[in-house]
């Protein structure tokens, strides 16, 4: 893991222009550094914004802001600072250089969150959650994370633990006291009281969504006969290269993956082989059922097809095997024909089909913008319920299982006590107690930990 001793510096902005980069520093020897980069003896240890000259070279300073955090009261929990810099890239790398010179290092993927988490400035679900909010590919993702990190999951966690731990105090109290026939809490209270810490788990696990399901981004593919121009359709869509083209039929033989970028989500597209009745060989046979398992995994299905051909008996045939009904239907190579005979073939190919299908053209670029707006329409469709999910406590899969373990446990004393085994039942309280427990910046294992914070981008 991280070493905590160093003083660390990142660029904490996105790659690409912008108007503004940060350079963000934490660590005991942030102040000193800061001294010594403005050449500004007047720098103490207040909270404060500071406008002081940043030398650059001999003869160049630039006029930058300072902002200054000092432990405990930041981000880190460390002594933190920001310079804001309204300048070019250049001026961003020398200023970060001449920092690298002055005893720090460079800050590993997500060091400042980690620094947070051991500081005790946030638990290990919100860094998580921060995480979550920088990688956020669409609007259902960023409400989840928004609510992860919002606190709901340690807030209804908190209560249960705090259920547990009063019942097993009461039932220890009154084990210490046996001898003396005094008893604190009834058998049938107990009981009463496990039930609805039980009750508790089981509404937060059936309230909850996995954070995972929704993080992951929607699947669309491309499917059709060989040739039908699926690839050059894709790399019209991605706005690259990225298939292979040919007159030749069966370029395709595997599924390929392109991140598409939409204006409110984003989404995978699979481009893949085409589609055949009976397979000649092992390979076409292998790429049609890799093609078919794209196809029944997908949120959407485009189904494309050449407007140019004369005989769709095989376009038929293979609309006849996926496994779900195709969201959009594109008619490729459309500047191929004229606007009057894509009319008539666009009529044909509905007759055909029972589906409208909206013309393309890879090779002129039209109807691509449609295209998007009606993949990212069927996204949404396809995604409704998830979008109701991110409404709900949102749950990463490790924690989901923590609270699944804390349930057999809270079972168990149910069942221990009914039996009148109150010792046992102690014992299965403190490992339902334990259990929720990994919710808060204690009994984590290093390795989870390195795994979580890994995931980050350098500045965060």
């Amino acid at each position: 893991m991280y070493n905590m001793n160093d003083t660390i510096v990142a660029v904490a902005s996105g790659p690409g222009p912008s108007a503004k980069k940060i350079i963000r520093i934490s660590g005991d020897k942030t102040f000193g550094l800061l001294k010594n980069l403005t050449e500004d003896n007047n720098i103490s240890k207040q909270r404060r914004i500071i406008q002081t000259p940043i030398k650059i070279t001999e003869d160049f300073t630039v006029a930058d802001g300072l902002y200054v955090f000092p432990s405990p009261n930041s981000y880190t929990g460390e002594d933190l600072a920001e310079i804001h810099i309204f300048g070019c890239d250049e001026i961003v790398e020398i200023i970060f250089s001449k920092l690298l010179s002055m005893d720090c290092r460079n800050a590993e993927p997500g060091e400042f969150t980690y620094r947070a988490y051991v500081n005790g400035k946030m638990d290990l679900s919100k860094a998580e959650a921060v995480a979550q909010l920088i990688q956020s590919s669409n609007q259902y993702q960023l409400a989840a994370a928004q609510r992860l990190f919002g606190g709901s999951i340690e807030q209804k966690v908190s209560q249960i633990r705090q259920e547990i731990l009063d019942l097993l105090s009461l039932i220890e109290a009154g084990l210490d006291f046996g001898a003396e026939d005094i008893e604190l809490i009834t058998a049938k209270k107990a009981i009463e009281t496990t039930e609805k810490i039980h009750s508790g788990l089981d509404e937060l696990l059936s309230g909850s969504i996995i954070y995972e399901q929704i993080t992951q981004a929607p699947s669309v593919v491309i499917a059709g006969v060989a040739n039908a121009g699926k690839s050059s359709l894709v790399n019209a869509l991605v706005g690259a290269k990225r298939s292979i083209t040919s007159d030749q039929s069966g370029t395709t033989r595997d599924v390929l993956e392109h991140w598409l970028k939409l204006d409110n989500c984003d989404c995978v597209l699979f481009d893949c082989a085409g589609l055949v009745s009976e397979p000649v060989d092992i390979i076409q046979s292998l790429a049609n059922a890799a093609a078919l398992k794209a196809i029944n995994d997908a949120a959407a299905v485009i189904f494309c097809a050449d407007i140019t051909k004369q005989d769709y008996s095989a376009d038929t045939e293979a609309l006849k095997r996926l496994s779900k009904k195709p969201a959009i239907c594109a008619a490729a190579k459309c500047d191929l024909l004229s606007n009057e005979e894509s009319v008539k073939k666009l009529a044909k190919l509905k007759d055909l089909f029972g589906y409208v299908f909206w013309v393309t053209s890879a090779k002129k670029l039209s109807g691509l913008e449609k295209l998007k707006e009606l993949i990212q329409q069927n996204i949404i469709i396809q995604t409704s319920d998830t979008s109701e999910a991110a409404e709900k406590t949102a749950l990463t899969e490790r924690y989901r299982q923590t609270v699944i373990e804390a349930a057999k446990n809270i079972e168990q004393v149910r069942v221990e006590l009914e039996k009148g085994s109150e010792e046992i039942a102690a014992m299965f309280l403190r490992s339902a107690s334990q259990n929720l427990s990994g919710f808060e910046a204690e009994h984590i294992d290093e390795a989870i930990l390195e795994t979580i914070f890994s995931r980050f981008c350098i500045g965060k």
